[in-house]
């Protein structure tokens, strides 16, 4: 594996867009279904509370995270065997002290391996990624997308909407979009919605540089609704951001189908990340009918 240019644990730097080609590399070699653990969310999400910092342990990546629950946290660590290297970070005897609080996002089997060896993994519902199967957000067939089928014969009945892929043309309006978006739902009053509005804005700035696809929905010309996503492994994308005019029903509906026809087809899976224990965005994510959750879980290092 090629760690040059990462230090090494406790030392620890920023991600940089110049980190991609290695990382992606690790990545690739060292697949994982969690959401968060692509080079385009580690980076674009390295402003929020000391998030993405990089360092290397005996020939593993360690990447940093924050959750305002558990404290500072690890992803599970990127190489050949995770679990040894989360056993030495959880033996002071053999690291000594470190600031990080626990390891965030682990998944079977090394779950299972952790609790055979007497640690306390919990199980966090909230944090579960939704997976569904691409063609069924495509057909959207069957009475259990009556009211989506629905939502988006109003919505195409009413208003003329066009998707496009983003590109570089579309960047100001869609920077407009979010602006106006955040603005509605005040989001700088709150420190995770704030984080998540520059995060947004460092994917649509660096789209192409981070490998990102995105799509835009237009009405009479403007941008009313937007869509960001990235290869998450070999058959699943991760949709990361999605934002539309609240006003025009059924636009969430329509850009969410048309991504996924447009630019999705080729993957079997999409992953749409979780719904943070929010009750609203659990219904909505529920009434598209997953194939399947991720379940991740935490395991505190003290």
């Amino acid at each position: 594996m090629n760690l040059e240019g990462f230090p090494q644990f406790p030392s620890s730097r920023r991600v940089v867009l110049g980190d991609r080609q290695p990382v992606e590399d690790l990545f690739t070699r060292f697949p994982t279904e969690i959401s968060e653990r692509t080079f385009g969310s580690v980076f674009v999400w390295r402003n929020y509370e000391r998030r993405a910092e990089l360092s290397t342990l005996d020939g593993h990546l360690v990447i940093s995270w924050f959750k305002p629950k558990y404290g500072r946290v690890i992803l599970p660590p990127v190489g050949p065997e995770p679990v040894r290297i989360i056993e030495a970070l959880a033996n002071p005897a053999l690291m000594g002290r470190h600031d990080f609080d626990g390891t965030f996002g682990l998944l079977e089997p090394e779950v299972s391996s952790l609790r055979s060896n007497g640690r306390s993994c919990e199980s966090l519902r909230d944090e579960w990624d939704y997976v569904y199967r691409t063609e069924d957000l495509i057909g959207l067939e069957g009475p259990k997308y009556h009211t989506h089928r629905k939502e988006l014969k109003k919505a195409t009945s009413q208003l003329e909407l066009v998707f496009e892929p983003m590109t570089r043309a579309h960047q100001q309006a869609c920077l407009e979009l979010e602006e106006t978006w955040c603005d509605l739902k005040h989001c700088t009053f709150d420190k995770f919605s704030h984080a998540e509005d520059l995060a947004l804005r460092e994917a649509i700035v660096n789209l192409d540089a981070l490998g990102f696809f995105g799509g835009v929905v237009l009405t009479n010309g403007k941008v009313q609704a937007l869509t960001v996503g990235e290869r998450l492994n070999r058959n699943t994308a991760v949709v990361h951001f999605e934002k539309a005019n609240p006003s025009i029903r059924g636009l969430y509906q329509f850009v969410n189908q048309q991504f996924c026809e447009r630019s999705l087809k080729d993957f079997e899976f999409v992953n749409r990340e979780q719904d943070v224990g929010e009750p609203g965005l659990r219904r909505a994510k529920e009434g598209y009918h997953q194939h399947h959750f991720v379940e991740k879980h935490i395991m505190m290092l003290r």
